[in-house]
């Protein structure tokens, strides 16, 4: 595969059939060993699947910011953050962008692995760097994000690794949230 950046704007008309998630699961996935049915969430709703199939909720990561960090309930996260020098901030930490493209990248890295994998293909070499650009239009408060991917897949024929590529980027929850919108609940405590 070329060493472009590709840029997604659509789901690919070929969307590969299969699960809508392949986070660390991948290998249960692929055996069939997937955990059992958790059809609703903590406040009993079940979110709609494209034909009104409701989604399975398999795992829920919490997070909290405050005081210039950010820590998971878990403790395995736990990072300040700083806005960087690029935007008028001292820098020295992470932030917001990093911490998205990381986990973007983990997660369209997990879904190639699945999709090819379905078709047999070895991806272990496979890399997947990933940009995420916070933008600003005009003077006001009006700001956004984009994201570009660049994946390589060593031995593998280029129109072969398009096409995984295009079938990963259909199947990535993290690239299904960004061109379909995320679902969103706003809470107040």
């Amino acid at each position: 595969m070329s060493e472009e950046i590709r840029r997604f704007t659509h789901l690919p008309s070929d969307r590969a059939p299969g699960p809508d998630y392949s986070g660390p699961g991948v290998e249960a996935e692929l055996t069939g060993e997937l955990p059992g049915d958790h059809s609703t969430d903590r406040l009993g709703r079940q979110a709609a699947r494209e034909g009104g199939e409701s989604y399975d909720d398999l795992y829920t990561a919490r997070a909290s910011s405050a005081l210039g960090k950010v820590a998971s309930d878990d403790g395995m996260l736990d990072v300040r953050i700083k806005a960087p020098g690029e935007l008028g901030g001292p820098g020295g930490a992470t932030n917001p962008e990093q911490l998205l493209a990381a986990a973007y990248a983990s997660c369209f890295h997990n879904s190639l692995t699945l999709v090819a994998g379905r078709q047999g293909v070895r991806t272990a070499d496979a890399t997947v760097d990933t940009a995420v650009t916070l933008r600003k239009r005009g003077t006001a408060d009006d700001y956004t994000i984009a994201t570009d991917l660049t994946v390589r897949l060593p031995g593998v024929e280029p129109e072969a690794a398009r096409r995984l590529v295009e079938q990963a980027h259909g199947e990535c929850p993290y690239s299904r949230a960004f061109m379909q919108g995320a679902e969103v609940h706003l809470h107040v405590a």
